[in-house]
Order: structure tokens, then C-alpha cells, then sequence
């Protein structure tokens, strides 16, 4: 048995092989997709009033603090903020997204609008925002979003008025890791 175990480390020892080019890990490159959930929010008409006075606007900020961190910034490049929004009240609304820098200035902005439904059911209205180039810089340097929901002139909102908003609405990023980018 002793011999045998001689005869099989002398035959490894000499058994063919194939060269390992260790440079091919330069080559290494991985393109992660990542999904993250922004803002959901989902209201009555009747949440849209204040002691009987329709509120012609609602505004709330997020910290975002994902790029504070060096690994995002150097390999993000890509990224689309995903919106939807039903409407079932008799009332347009417009969605703003404000992207403020650490001195609190706009780098960016855009707007979604959602119809007024005329018969209660559910109107949806998308939009992707793509940030690439330019706009992508701008949003590397961004610390907090601000969304300002308001109601655009139309027909009133009163305690019996039927319908609801809803926003949801996701950032996809985009990154690309190693050597070969």
C-alpha cells in the first residue's frame, strides 16, 4: 500500500499541465444591476385637504447618501430613476424632483405630470429620467432629492371627493467593475 501511495505522488508530480496566464485577471470585469426604491406614497383626495382648504402642494426631501461613498462614484455609470403614478381624482397633479448638492444648489431637475381621471378609474403615467454624461455627474454629486406633489388648477376637492394618488418609483443603478473599463 506504502508503494502505491509513492507510485501516485511520483506520477502527479510528473503529469501534464497547463500554463496559467495569472494576467487574465486583469481582464476581470463584472456589471452589476442594482435596484433601490426612492419614494411610494399612496392618498386618499381627501388627504389633500386642511380644515376644508384644498392643499395646493405637499414637498419632502430624502438624504441620499450613496455617494458619499468612492466605490459608487468611480464605477456608477448609469443610472434611471423609474416612475409610475395613478390617478383616480378629478384633478391633474405634477410631480417635481429636485436634486440638490451638499451646498444646497440644483443639479438637476424634472417634472411628471398625471392627468385628471374624468370617471374615477385609474390613470398611469410613467417616466424614466436616464442620467449618462453630463447628467450623471450632476447626480454623483447629489445629497438629497426634494419632491414637490401639487394640484394643478382644475375642478375642487372636497371631504367626498372619490379617487386617490399613488407614486412609486425606483433608482436603478448601473455599475461597471474592473481593470478593462
Amino acid at each position: 500500500m506504502h508503494s502505491f501511495l509513492v507510485i501516485a505522488l511520483f506520477l502527479s508530480l510528473f503529469s501534464c499541465t497547463k500554463e496559467i496566464d495569472f494576467e487574465q485577471a486583469d481582464d476581470f470585469e463584472i456589471s452589476p444591476v442594482i435596484e433601490s426604491s426612492l419614494v411610494f406614497f399612496d392618498e386618499s383626495a381627501s388627504s389633500f385637504l386642511a380644515n376644508g382648504t384644498e392643499i395646493i402642494s405637499i414637498k419632502d426631501s430624502i438624504g441620499i447618501e450613496v455617494f458619499n461613498n468612492d466605490f459608487v462614484i468611480d464605477n456608477l455609470i448609469k443610472a434611471d430613476f423609474v416612475f409610475e403614478a395613478t390617478n383616480s381624482i378629478n384633478k391633474a397633479f405634477q410631480i417635481q424632483v429636485d436634486f440638490i448638492n451638499d451646498v444646497d444648489q440644483q443639479v438637476h431637475s424634472f417634472t411628471l405630470q398625471a392627468l385628471a381621471s374624468t370617471n374615477g378609474s385609474d390613470l398611469l403615467s410613467n417616466h424614466v429620467e436616464v442620467f449618462e454624461g453630463d447628467e450623471l455627474e450632476a447626480l454623483k454629486n447629489t445629497s438629497k432629492l426634494i419632491f414637490t406633489l401639487s394640484l394643478l388648477p382644475g375642478g375642487t376637492i372636497n371631504p367626498t371627493t372619490p379617487g386617490r394618488i399613488k407614486l412609486k418609483s425606483k433608482a436603478i443603478f448601473y455599475l461597471n467593475i474592473g481593470d478593462s473599463i
